[in-house]
């Protein structure tokens, strides 16, 4: 029997809700049963969700111990590819990017490094935080976030302590852990066998590094609701007092947003529709068509944010390290 591409997309949802609030390993026995479907039809539409760019694997990072911490550079370079290929050969460098907007290189780094070029934003990053997608439109969103901007008081906020720095805390992280974070970091779901095999490493160590998860690492599972692929991905720079706000506010974005900080700045990694930065052939009468640069200009008339600036990933690297 064919199903539509409608009825896809709504198990496509079902899987990423499922993996965000039970279980990122969870059996597909279990999803199965909750898309009222057999295991190998429940298997097959979790490798749709992946491969179509719906969901992504569940992936993990290291929180901002003092033994964990990784170091941030956003940077203006006058040869973003020539540094792209000497880094690609750093084992120092976790992650790096080409971009375009307020810097052109992002790097993450294990420990400080030399950097050429202008330096931006460096510093210690804290924990990630990655909103859950509420399943509502684009234009519901910005509706919403349009709200939430208008009724905001100043003097009646609350801080939560959304981001988090561990500062100078410790916490136990062996060779082992190690193997195991790196074998997991870009898919959560991948079986024991191989890990096993290839590291001697016991199934209960195993089970008992999953139990601890938590406590060291922010899992991350993320949703787009017309696939990755329709999206952009930005980074966004804020400069505000009022960041768990901020965080609040972009959540509502029904793409997975990503949040993080660097020294006093606060960072969103947004997949981000479109038309809401920009639009081919707008006719610039009709600027309210543009969602995100309206909203940075009410938080910005409103004294909520200071500065807003924002850049696009062009290619990037992630090493396993």
């Amino acid at each position: 029997m064919t199903i539509s591409l409608e009825k896809r997309k709504e198990h496509y949802r079902t899987i990423y809700e499922l993996l965000w609030s039970q279980d990122p390993r969870m059996y597909i026995k279990d999803i199965a049963a909750s898309l009222h479907i057999d295991p190998r039809s429940a298997s097959n539409r979790l490798k749709e969700a992946y491969n179509l760019g719906f969901v992504s694997h569940p992936q993990i990072r290291k929180r901002s111990y003092a033994n964990m911490k990784e170091y941030l550079y956003f940077v203006n370079c006058n040869y973003p590819y020539g540094l792209y290929k000497q880094l690609s050969k750093d084992i120092n460098v976790v992650y790096h990017a080409v971009m375009g907007g307020f810097a052109n290189f992002w790097i993450v780094t294990k420990e400080k490094i030399e950097v050429e070029g202008t330096i931006v934003v460096e510093g210690f990053r804290s924990d990630y935080f990655t909103a859950f997608a509420p399943d509502h439109s684009w234009e519901a969103a910005v509706q919403i976030m349009e709200k939430k901007v208008e009724n905001f008081s100043l003097k009646d906020y609350d801080p939560e302590g959304i981001i988090r720095n561990r500062g100078n805390d410790y916490i136990s992280w062996d060779e082992e852990d190690e193997v195991i974070y790196r074998y997991f970091k870009y898919n959560l779901r991948k079986p024991f066998t191989p890990l096993m095999k290839e590291h001697l490493i016991s199934t209960g160590k195993i089970y008992k590094w999953l139990d601890r998860l938590p406590e060291c690492c922010t899992t991350s599972t993320r949703y787009y609701p017309e696939g990755a692929s329709a999206y952009d991905p930005y980074i966004f720079m804020f400069e505000t007092e009022y960041k768990d706000f901020i965080v609040d506010l972009f959540s509502q974005l029904p793409t997975s947003t990503l949040f993080f900080s660097v020294s006093d700045r606060l960072f969103m990694l947004g997949s981000v529709e479109r038309s809401s930065l920009r639009r081919v052939g707008l006719n610039m009468s009709d600027v309210s068509q543009l969602h995100i640069p309206r909203l940075v200009d009410a938080l910005l008339e409103k004294g909520i944010l200071k500065s807003e600036a924002h850049t696009v990933v062009e290619y990037s690297w992630a090493k396993d390290l």
